[in-house]
């Protein structure tokens, strides 16, 4: 993603980490307004193909995997991994949730919770990785499987810091290089990313918060982890092209800052106070902005 300049979200975590969420948040819009500048991605060919829920792969350790919320250019019918290759929507989808989950797991390693970072970690390779994996030869991307296991050996050898932060990159910047094989300028296209990730934070949030009480903890990270991505291409390139895609932009970027207060930390007491619906709403809400772009 080219041309638009980095921000900085504005974080109203309350926790320890507070700063790291920032640089973190940050990090991941940079990424998204700089990958692969230099990727030719002319010529594609095909148009997103109808997509409706897709229920993930079950993770390892227990965990269920995740029922993807996923809007291509129709509904009804599920995701299959072959289509991944020509739907740029499912496909970028699937790759903001493995960056969701790195981006929790990232956060808090750095705020000293290497056990709860570990399980992010590991995460993506068993419940994402393998459906998006089959997209890769297809559309000329080399993969990111040695950036992933590099990242699990070193949060699970409690690698320090400065070590973690250079593995992370190196994985991110290997993931942005494999999202420049779809049509990430498309700011219609990138609307429908942000869209399924909001939506998919709610189906998180809804099983991590129950309530108003914590009921799983790791989902409701989750949750918060989809959501920055979601905010991290809002602020990218693909809104620069015009006028009325950088209002579309903002639009979606104020939207999502204003789901922060969902998450008063990453490792809350029992009680927190937020609702699931508060995500589909701002998904409803995305898509409803996202029509000016076709006007």
């Amino acid at each position: 993603m080219t041309d638009s300049p980095s921000s900085t979200p504005r974080s109203r975590f309350v926790w320890k980490a507070a700063t790291t969420l920032g640089a973190v948040t940050g990090m991941l819009a940079s990424q998204l307004t700089g990958c692969a500048s230099t990727v030719a991605t002319e010529g594609r060919e095909g148009e997103s193909q109808p997509s409706g829920t897709h229920a993930m792969p079950g993770g390892g350790e227990g965990h269920p995997g995740h029922a993807v919320q996923t809007r291509g250019e129709g509904e009804g019918a599920p995701i299959e991994a072959s289509a991944l290759a020509t739907d740029d929507i499912g496909y970028l989808t699937h790759l903001g949730l493995i960056r969701g989950h790195l981006a929790v797991g990232y956060s808090l390693y750095d705020a000293g919770l290497p056990e709860l970072a570990e399980t992010h970690m590991k995460h993506p390779r068993a419940e994402i990785y393998r459906t998006v994996e089959p997209a890769f030869g297809p559309r000329g991307c080399g993969g990111f499987g040695a950036e992933l296991t590099a990242l699990t050996n070193a949060v699970v050898s409690r690698q320090p810091q400065s070590r973690m932060a250079a593995v992370y990159t190196s994985l991110t910047d290997a993931i942005g290089q494999c999202e420049s094989r779809a049509d990430f300028r498309d700011p219609t296209v990138v609307t429908r990313v942000i869209e399924n990730l909001l939506r998919t934070g709610g189906v998180e949030y809804q099983i991590g918060v129950i309530d108003g009480r914590i009921d799983n903890l790791h989902e409701y990270q989750d949750a918060w982890g989809f959501t920055q991505i979601a905010g991290a291409w809002a602020r990218s390139g693909a809104y620069a092209r015009s006028p009325g895609a950088q209002a579309v932009g903002a639009q979606i970027d104020v939207l999502v800052q204003s789901l922060q207060p969902l998450w008063p930390s990453l490792n809350p007491g029992p009680r927190v106070n937020g609702e699931a619906a508060q995500l589909f709403g701002a998904a409803g809400r995305t898509e409803v902005i996202g029509l000016a772009l076709s006007r």
